[in-house]
């Protein structure tokens, strides 16, 4: 293969020619580049391209060498190499992974590579009047010193790699000698520095205390579940004619456009990952990220409010709360939120009326256990995770029940369908975690809790009192029951529900605020460093510190050290923290960062993995939705105007989802058998069992 170098632009085929990629394409052979997204047969070509092909800059970083010296050393040593129909200088991985991996052939690449004179002096331990000696003695310049001329000179190494090996080391030795000379005193410039620091972000922090407060009417709806909270909020922004209403959920969000809509008052839907207008419509049903305060209407809904104390969405909640420029917002919340939204509205002056709210149907707790043969129709099963909820549906319907489910990592399209059902009496069971808490109207006689411990994302631990109340005030249908029930499938569980249900749950103490782009703008570093440094820096004006903190960056900090300084710098700073706050988990990570690199390369982002169709059992359920989590990913991008113009997919990602969500509701109603079973023998697992293998294999691998 020949080597081609200098780009001829009017050589260059149209950037979207197929032919032209094709031809680069059978210039790459088939060994795929380690850490590239697998290519299917399927694939733009583009894409296969990029998986088979090295480009400068990661070529030059496998051969240790800079991105300057490796295109030299491909024109001298005429390297296997092409130019890409966007002009990009590529290595075809087949040809170049063994020459990067040869010691002698990196050695001559390495021989290109200019070496600066600090270097040199720092490793011969010489000034630089001793160094020019040197050089006229072996008649080199100066100016222009390369690898392949010095070594082996005046006990220099005989390898680059010895040779960047000693340097540094040298550089640690040396950065060691410093840091100790330095020691306190660095420590104190870096204390003033991160003071100063604070003290500009004090100073930027949002001022809410606006002109229109006086203008303002907060009305703080507060009250336990089943008590007409939203009702009453909804009939004002009925009354008020445009505005608001903000949800924590699209499954709620969903809810409210379409009982708007039923009523004949016209509303749009806004989540993050679709809009649908209406035509007329003055009023918006939201995910509460999407909103915009700078048109906030007549009136503003923001429901859930003990949400503004969530580790890592509660700055939506703050932000909408002291942002919104209505003449009247209605905040909706449990007792255990009260204060803390009295406090902020205070700091704010916005003028707050509480309107207090009682239960409209009675609740109690049961005298007596139930088991999963006795549970009464109109009950919802809790439990805390999506395996057990699964092995209770199965268990459920050997018994003959009837069984909706609800669950966090369940499309909103289906749990809504599957709320449906319970609420109109076409399954007597709903087995839900603690996603039934939220705001979904599914009206139940009996809470019956399966598990009192749970696990929060890093321990396991029992329930709190303020959720054995938000999950079990859903018992008690207003007009259909007479008292709601809260229980337990046995008798210990019953007597710890009891214990907590009798507790005052805590009050909520913190808000939470989240960084802007002019607060990273102020920090230094990459990113990662930005977002760590402004979560530890907890910047707040001393008047707030006791009711508002910093929300958790873990996940965007993780996001943000996928992405390397120079990703940053093309894509900018506005753009890559938008791009890092895309609805990701530690499974769907990977799949953000394919969508990443192929927006930072200019191409159209790669497609969410097809699901199984039909799903057959428990592994088709999971890859399903997985499935969906990456198309949720790929349409929160979509809806992004930074990045709208690499997802023209969009549509066709819609319809599919759509089909995915169909797809995971049919199965469920095929009573689909969700058994887990060992993957290395294939038993069946207790439903408890925390492992993917059985006793049996687990011994015998020990063995």
């Amino acid at each position: 293969m020949e080597s081609t170098i200098e780009k001829d632009s009017q050589a260059l085929p149209a950037e979207n020619d197929v032919e032209a990629w094709q031809s680069v394409l059978e210039l790459c052979g088939e060994l795929m580049r380690e850490g590239a997204p697998a290519a299917k047969q399927d694939d733009p070509i583009e894409k296969r391209v990029c998986s088979r092909s090295y480009t400068l800059k990661q070529a030059a970083k496998l051969a240790g060498v800079s991105a300057d010296t490796l295109r030299v050393a491909a024109a001298e040593l005429a390297l296997d190499s092409f130019l890409d129909p966007r002009g990009k200088l590529r290595f075809p991985v087949y040809t170049f992974k063994p020459t990067a991996s040869d010691p002698d052939l990196r050695e001559m690449i390495a021989g290109y590579e200019r070496l600066p004179l600090k270097d040199l002096r720092s490793l011969l331990g010489i000034d630089q009047r001793r160094l020019d000696r040197h050089l006229r003695e072996a008649g080199m310049s100066p100016k222009r010193l390369i690898w392949r001329d010095l070594r082996g000179l005046w006990g220099l190494p005989e390898t680059f790699a010895e040779f960047s090996r000693l340097l540094e080391e040298q550089a640690d030795r040396t950065g060691r000698a410093k840091r100790k000379r330095r020691g306190g005193r660095a420590r104190r410039r870096k204390q003033e520095a991160q003071t100063r620091l604070r003290n500009r972000l004090i100073d930027a922090f949002p001022k809410w205390r606006n002109a229109w407060r006086d203008q303002q009417q907060l009305y703080l709806h507060i009250g336990e579940p089943n008590s007409g909270k939203t009702h009453d909020a909804l009939t004002a922004l009925k009354d008020a004619g445009s505005g608001w209403y903000l949800a924590p959920l699209r499954l709620l969000a969903y809810e409210i456009y379409d009982r708007l809509n039923d009523e004949g008052i016209a509303c749009n839907l806004l989540t993050g990952e679709e809009y649908i207008p209406v035509e007329g419509a003055r009023i918006t049903a939201a995910t509460i990220e999407m909103f915009n305060p700078t048109d906030s209407g007549a009136c503003v809904i923001i429901d859930e409010a003990q949400m503004l104390a969530d580790s890592d969405r509660g700055w939506a909640w703050t932000r909408a709360f002291m942002e919104s420029a209505a003449p009247e917002m209605h905040i909706i919340g449990p007792p255990t939120a009260r204060q803390l939204i009295e406090v902020l509205a205070a700091a704010a002056e916005i003028p707050c009326e509480l309107v207090e709210h009682q239960r409209l149907a009675p609740i109690a707790l049961a005298e007596r256990h139930f088991t999963l043969e006795s549970l009464p129709p109109s009950t919802i099963l809790v439990a805390f995770s999506r395996r057990a909820v699964l092995d209770l549906k199965m268990k459920l319907e050997r018994l003959g029940r009837a069984v909706s489910v609800v669950y966090g990592s369940l499309p909103p399209e289906v749990r809504r369908r599957q709320a449906d059902r319970f609420a109109a009496g076409e399954t007597d069971i709903c087995v839900a975690t603690d996603a039934v808490g939220m705001g979904l109207n599914l009206p139940a006689d009996v809470v019956c809790f399966y598990e009192v411990e749970k696990f929060d994302g890093k321990d396991d631990r029992q329930l709190y009192p303020s959720e054995v109340h938000q999950i079990g005030g859903r018992a008690g249908r207003y007009g259909m029951s007479t008292t709601g029930l809260i229980a337990a499938t046995n008798r210990r569980d019953l007597a710890v529900i009891r214990e907590l249900y009798a507790q005052q749950p805590q009050t909520l103490t913190f808000a939470r605020v989240a960084p802007t782009v002019d607060d990273l703008n102020l920090i230094p570093g990459s990113l990662a460093d930005q977002l760590t440094q402004w979560a530890e820096l907890k910047s707040i004006p001393a008047e707030l510190r006791s009711v508002i903190t910093t929300a958790d960056m873990d996940e965007r900090i993780e996001l943000a050290k996928m992405l390397s300084e120079d990703d940053i710098k093309k894509l900018g700073l506005a753009s890559a923290l938008q791009l890092v706050n895309a609805p990701t988990r530690k499974g769907t990570r990977a799949y953000w960062l394919d969508c990443a690199h192929m927006i930072l390369e200019g191409y159209q982002i790669p497609l969410p993995g097809d699901a199984p169709v039909p799903i057959h059992d428990g592994g088709d359920l999971e890859a399903t939705e997985f499935s969906i989590a990456c198309a949720d990913i790929y349409l929160w991008l979509s809806r992004r105007r930074e990045f709208t113009a690499f997802c023209e997919a969009h549509a066709q990602v819609r319809e599919e989802r759509r089909e995915w969500s169909l797809s995971i509701d049919e199965a469920l109603l095929r009573n689909l058998n969700t058994a887990r079973r060992c993957r290395a023998c294939g038993a069946l697992l207790p439903s408890r069992h925390r492992y993917r293998i059985c006793e049996n294999c687990f011994a015998g691998r020990r063995y």
